[in-house]
């Protein structure tokens, strides 16, 4: 049965990080907390708007994130329309993957018995995302997306097709291939590779996420940030880069790291709801490390003692 929510939400904040601390990277995005019509969860809905705009071809091409040139083409109206679909399916990955449990001190919303004397029920949270991507006015973020002319793109080895990794897009640049998962061969570890989906991968660097190096403070990544402090990370293609470095996305770190959608894959962990946790905190003015997130539906909610 779907859950029914009041039209008008019990709190909201437009949420900004300014800095690169915790796992964290600067961005913005607007949440807004809804009640239900009927006893259930409530619901936390983190709004993201971005203006996605074709970028038209530049001569004599466009740079990727790491300085490599690559020739581009026009935009026409059905490849547009399908780049745009395929990002909307990746942003919508991140829907139904992570739900809140209130702190024991977080009576809110609890729902008290007569039949059930000492004892409260308190709905949980239930987190989702909604991204605009034709959003013109007030958008959180503005994104380039350049039309790779396939005919001139180089493949990894023989046979393979262009994919999403042949050009390196980053948080303000996609290019038309990163609608398309690929499978990466940089995220070996125990068990299979994982499938790299580009764009959910920057959905989180939109919602404020680093990379899971960064969240995790792998020794790895946390080597890479201090080359990159000292100048010295270009000694070793893992470190280069710092907190962008393939050390912080998890490569040969096992496929518990590497495999996060904010590493190498598109696994999602606890330590990916950070930006509905910083939002239930700042709605409810409290510690957001104080609740906790969870990756299966605890259901509507839990007994608590009172």
């Amino acid at each position: 049965m779907t859950t029914r929510y009041e039209p008008m939400p019990i709190g909201g904040i437009t949420f900004k990080s300014d800095s690169n601390t915790g796992g964290s990277v600067p961005a913005s995005f607007d949440a807004f907390l809804y009640k239900p019509v009927d006893p259930g969860q409530l619901k936390l809905m983190i709004k993201l708007r971005i203006n996605l705009r074709p970028s038209p071809p530049k001569y004599p091409g466009q740079l990727d994130a790491d300085g490599k040139l690559f020739l581009t083409s026009p935009w026409v109206g059905p490849d547009w329309q399908q780049f745009i679909t395929a990002a909307a399916k990746q942003a919508d990955m991140w829907n139904n993957k992570f739900w809140l449990l209130p702190p024991p001190t977080f009576s809110e919303f609890d729902r008290v018995f007569d039949t059930f004397p000492g004892q409260a029920y308190r709905p949980t949270i239930r987190c989702e995302l909604d991204v605009d991507f034709n959003a013109t006015d007030d958008a959180h973020r503005t994104i380039d997306v350049a039309n790779l002319d396939k005919n001139f793109l180089r493949v990894h080895s023989p046979g393979t097709p262009p994919h999403a990794m042949t050009f390196r897009s980053h948080a303000f640049l996609y290019d038309s291939l990163d609608g398309v998962p690929v499978l990466d061969p940089f995220g070996k570890g125990p068990g299979q590779p994982p499938i790299r989906y580009t764009i959910a991968h920057e959905i989180g660097h939109a919602l404020g996420l680093g990379h899971i190096g960064t969240i995790l403070k792998t020794p790895a990544c946390v080597y890479a940030m201090a080359a990159a402090d000292g100048g010295f990370d270009n000694q070793h293609p893992l470190t280069q880069g710092g907190r962008n470095s393939f050390a912080c996305y998890g490569m040969n770190q096992g496929i518990d790291v590497a495999g996060n959608i904010m590493g190498l894959g598109a696994n999602f962990t606890v330590d990916n709801a950070l930006p509905w946790l910083w939002a239930i905190g700042s709605i409810r003015r409290r510690n957001w490390e104080q609740w906790r997130a969870v990756t299966s539906d605890p259901g509507p909610g839990i007994w608590v003692k009172t």
